[in-house]
């Protein structure tokens, strides 16, 4: 289902607010003027609540670098960095990590952000009561143990990428969770002036915070009745940054040099097409590859998502484009369209028709996408019947994973960090929709995922690829962008290769 970091509800609800199902609630901008020292951030999207933990909308994920830091954090180019925890180090095994905190270091109130603090914020998250799309990544912590300037991480099993693991599970002060929302210690570079739930939030410098000191004296939050005001107030300077930019608009905003699009360098969010691979036709490998070849992904990308992303040629979860993907020299066959081909492997499973099973209304893209494979394979001879439903009822069709569902193609996309580990893990047994199951695929992810040498890493990612490449458990045909848009004389705003929107080292010319 349509995931981000193991979250499901979340994006069906954002991908509802993307596609202009949102209540109109206007909300009043200060002058452009203002910029100088106010950035203004704007969104068809509310702010229901600051707590990062139990995060509910995507949005919530642009205030986490400016209201909080973790242990760790990611970095423009994709890898990790120290952020509260000036270094760390694992064990032979990568079954221990201790990670060594900065001395002196406040929250926004004044109070100590030490180990304890680091301590009570994991066992907050660990919690079975904490309702948090983190626990996927921690649940292989035993025990947590703070000591001076130390916190030390048991884990169940090897974990060569904890750092990366945690770089989300921000500092919060653990004692004000019952009323979070009204007035919380901070630990980034801002903090909270004040907040009205889905209307608006402003924030200003955190005098307390132990990093450099932010470049604009305070942010401002703002919810838009609808897409095409939340553009006119880009374009009239009355808003400074736009969260998600409707694809539809990027084009025309490109040619204005007053704006800028800000989109990440290599982006990880796949679209997937998925099938249940228990049941016909899709239970039959030659049918998998007849989707393959017989999927246009550059006419798809250019017609659905506007060109704005990146051919998945080889058929994996981890873009092409990845310093992870081990392309043609790895050994992964490139799925070139190719309708002859298709045919005759469709031919020789005997099958000449299926049904694309999207989603009506909220999200064009799948539709458009159903549009023009439907039209490749009706060139053959498949007949493939475009079936779309509300929203409930098409994920209820498929999720959770073990349900049975022939003769259906279902589009769906994956938002994930650019590291393997939180793409590939789709795939492990009992973890996708298609019901893939496969020993070997999760021995070689379980062997990668405890190997701190690097290069030794990527050869057990690799040999992974080939078994998602040759099995085909998904159709993946691209990447897109996840687009936001600012006004030219905005600088330092960056995106992860997820979609999730830098701010806290922005200035204004």
């Amino acid at each position: 289902m349509l995931r981000s970091h193991t979250n499901v509800k979340k994006k069906l609800l954002v991908a509802a607010v993307s596609a202009g199902m949102v209540l109109s609630i206007t909300s009043t901008v200060g002058p452009a003027a203002a910029a100088k020292t106010t950035l203004v951030v704007g969104s068809t999207q509310g702010l229901p609540q600051l707590n990062p933990i139990i995060r509910t909308f995507a949005f919530e994920e642009s205030l986490f670098p400016l209201l909080w830091s973790g242990l760790s954090q990611w970095k423009p180019n994709g890898t990790v960095g120290p952020d509260l925890a000036s270094s760390w180090k694992a064990n032979a095994k990568a079954t221990q990590w201790i990670f060594t905190i900065r001395k002196g270091v406040k929250f926004s109130d004044g109070s100590p952000l030490d180990a304890k603090a680091v301590k009570a914020v994991f066992d907050y998250a660990l919690n079975s009561k904490t309702v948090t799309q983190e626990r996927n990544k921690i649940k292989m912590i035993t025990k947590v143990t703070a000591s001076g300037q130390n916190v030390t991480f048991a884990l169940n099993t090897p974990n060569a990428l904890f750092p990366e693991a945690i770089a989300w599970i921000k500092m919060i002060k653990v004692s004000q969770v019952a009323k979070f929302n009204v007035n919380p210690a901070t630990s980034g570079p801002y903090m909270v002036k004040s907040f009205s739930p889905n209307v608006s939030l402003v924030m200003v410098r955190n005098p307390n915070y132990y990093g450099s000191k932010a470049k604009v004296a305070s942010v401002k939050f703002i919810k838009a009745s609808d897409p095409t005001a939340a553009v006119t107030s880009l374009r009239s300077g009355d808003i400074d940054v736009l969260y998600q930019l409707p694809l539809a608009d990027a084009a025309p905003l490109q040619k204005d040099k007053s704006l800028q699009l800000v989109k990440a360098k290599v982006s990880s969010v796949s679209v997937t097409w998925e099938y249940d691979m228990k049941s016909a036709p899709f239970n039959d490998i030659r049918v998998r590859q007849a989707i393959a070849y017989a999927t246009d992904r550059a006419a798809i990308l250019k017609s659905a998502y506007y060109g704005f992303g990146a051919v998945s040629a080889y058929n994996t979860i981890v873009p092409d484009k990845s310093a992870w993907n081990c392309g043609k020299a790895g050994g992964l066959t490139a799925y070139n369209y190719d309708l002859q081909k298709a045919k005759a492997l469709f031919a020789a499973a005997g099958v000449s028709s299926f049904t694309w099973w999207g989603i009506a209304g909220a999200l064009p893209e799948f539709d458009a996408m159903g549009q023009v494979l439907q039209a490749s394979l009706k060139s053959i001879g498949i007949d493939m019947k475009i079936e779309n439903n509300e929203v409930g009822t098409w994920a209820a069709k498929f999720y959770p994973a073990g349900k049975t569902y022939p003769g259906l193609l279902l589009p769906n996309y994956q938002s994930v960090p650019g590291e393997p580990a939180f793409s590939m893990n789709f795939l492990l047994t009992g973890r996708a929709e298609d019901n893939w199951e496969s020993a070997k695929y999760d021995a070689l992810y379980t062997k990668a995922i405890g190997t701190l040498d690097q290069g030794k890493r990527k050869a057990a990612w690799c040999e992974a690829m080939k078994l998602e490449n040759s099995e085909l458990p998904l159709i993946t045909p691209f990447v897109f962008d996840v687009l936001h848009a600012a006004r030219a004389n905005v600088k330092g705003a960056w995106v992860e290769s997820g979609g999730q929107i830098h701010l806290e080292n922005v200035s204004i010319n």
